[in-house]
């Protein structure tokens, strides 16, 4: 017997510069949280220090707003201070009802 050899295997091809950098419909969209889809009948609340914005049913608002400061004249980019269902603390948010 001859010795074995790799002959008919086709050696790897670089991956094109192009195509290497993209991700299409990727990890990007499964791990992204830009958009968020309220449904009929709920609440985004938007934190100030994470920059989270998070769906939640309006019985979920009314615990996460028990206590808060509502200063709609005074902060007009995040005028309430409750509690943020995302991290867990009290920041200011925006409150955005559906």
């Amino acid at each position: 017997m001859s010795s074995s050899t790799f002959d008919r295997v086709r050696p790897r091809a670089a991956a094109a510069p192009s195509v290497a950098g993209v991700d299409v419909q990727g990890k990007s969209a499964l791990f992204s949280a830009d958009a968020v889809n309220p449904s009929l009948g709920s609440v985004v609340i938007t934190c100030s220090e994470c920059h989270v914005a998070t769906a939640a049913s309006y019985v979920r608002a009314l615990q996460c707003a028990v206590p808060s400061l509502h200063l709609p004249l005074v902060r007009r980019d995040y005028p309430s201070w409750m509690r943020c269902p995302a991290c867990d603390e009290r920041h200011w948010v925006k409150v955005r009802f559906h």
